[in-house]
């Protein structure tokens, strides 16, 4: 699957959800989730943030769920992403040190999933990091992602007007956060 999303940090979460329910947008679930993210030290830059084109792998824990998870690392918001369900925590982290991979971080989050038309909107609060909003809009195959996109810029200034787009990736921003903390 191809996904076109936009992040965004908010200030507040309430005055969006307000406006989604007004604009009759369905919530889906509210969901803690747990990512333990990985990389490759080949696919890192100087920053240790995977280079753009290579890929991130995740575990994902929702609940009773999981999920072992790679991310194609593409900056503009339009990446490749392939998912897999887990028999356990262990079975994922013996799979991605054989494929290479070293775990670097987790990222703790609370999302509450919405519906509206074909979009997926997650509202997020990310320990250490704050309020996010993301907007995303599947593709079945590598159709109009400029499209995609713009539809999704005009869906976040509808429901977040004054919401500063972030284009890093959470785990950019969590590695920022790691990188600040060893300098100090």
């Amino acid at each position: 699957m191809i996904e076109v999303e936009i992040k965004a940090k908010v200030q507040s979460l309430e005055p969006i959800k307000e406006k989604l329910l007004s604009l009759a947008a369905e919530l889906l679930k509210t969901e803690k989730q747990v990512d333990r993210v990985f990389g490759r030290v080949k696919d890192l830059d100087q920053e240790h943030k995977v280079i753009e084109g290579f890929f991130s792998a995740r575990i994902r824990g929702r609940g009773e769920k999981r999920n072992v998870e790679f991310k194609e690392i593409n900056r503009t918001g339009v990446g490749m992403e392939f998912s897999s369900p887990l028999s356990s925590v262990e079975s994922g982290i013996n799979f991605l040190t054989k494929l290479g991979f070293e775990e670097a971080f987790t990222i703790l989050k609370v999302r509450e999933i919405y519906k509206y038309k074909d979009f997926e909107i997650c509202l997020d609060d990310v320990e250490q990091l704050g309020l996010f909003i993301e907007v995303e809009y599947p593709l079945k195959n590598d159709g109009d992602r400029t499209g995609a996109l713009k539809e999704c810029q005009d869906l976040l200034n509808l429901v977040a007007p004054n919401a500063t787009v972030e284009p890093k990736k959470y785990g950019d921003l969590m590695q920022e956060v790691i990188n600040k903390h060893k300098e100090d």
